[in-house]
């Protein structure tokens, strides 16, 4: 089985039904519900997303899909050895850093998930697309 670390735009083209991205979304996340593939993310995740939907969902329909993200998604916790790999690794956009330290955290994960590969440039962890997730998923 693949495990995959999802970064947190993918999941608000999920969340947000941001098309056509969502529905590339959509089947990734199926396929974790169906146990074909783990997928990972960071806690801090679960803060940007709820950020950027209150400004276009209510409370309870944005933490109901949140709780439920949460259920079929590996949380990998953000801690003081994340943030100085990032720090050592002197990534631009420190946000980006956290997600991939995180990332690299679980020796399983084969490939970060995005749709901003510059974000990740600098790491070594491959980096997929969701169309190229599912590629190589279906193969």
């Amino acid at each position: 089985m693949k495990h995959f670390f999802v970064d947190t735009n993918v999941l608000l083209d999920l969340l947000g039904k941001r098309e056509p991205f969502g529905a590339l979304a959509a089947q990734l996340l199926d396929m974790a519900v169906n146990r074909e593939v783990t997928l990972y993310v960071s806690a801090l995740s679960f803060s940007h997303i709820d950020y950027t939907l209150r400004k276009v969902m209510a409370a309870p329909e944005r933490l109901y899909k949140i709780a439920r993200l949460a259920s079929v998604l590996t949380i990998i916790p953000i801690d003081r050895t994340v943030i100085e790999a990032v720090l050592n690794l002197g990534f631009t956009d420190f946000e980006d850093g956290l997600q991939y330290c995180a990332a690299r955290t679980v020796p399983t994960i084969a490939a970060i998930v995005t749709r901003d590969p510059k974000g990740f440039a600098s790491g070594t962890l491959s980096i997929l697309t969701p169309a190229a997730a599912l590629a190589q998923l279906s193969s």
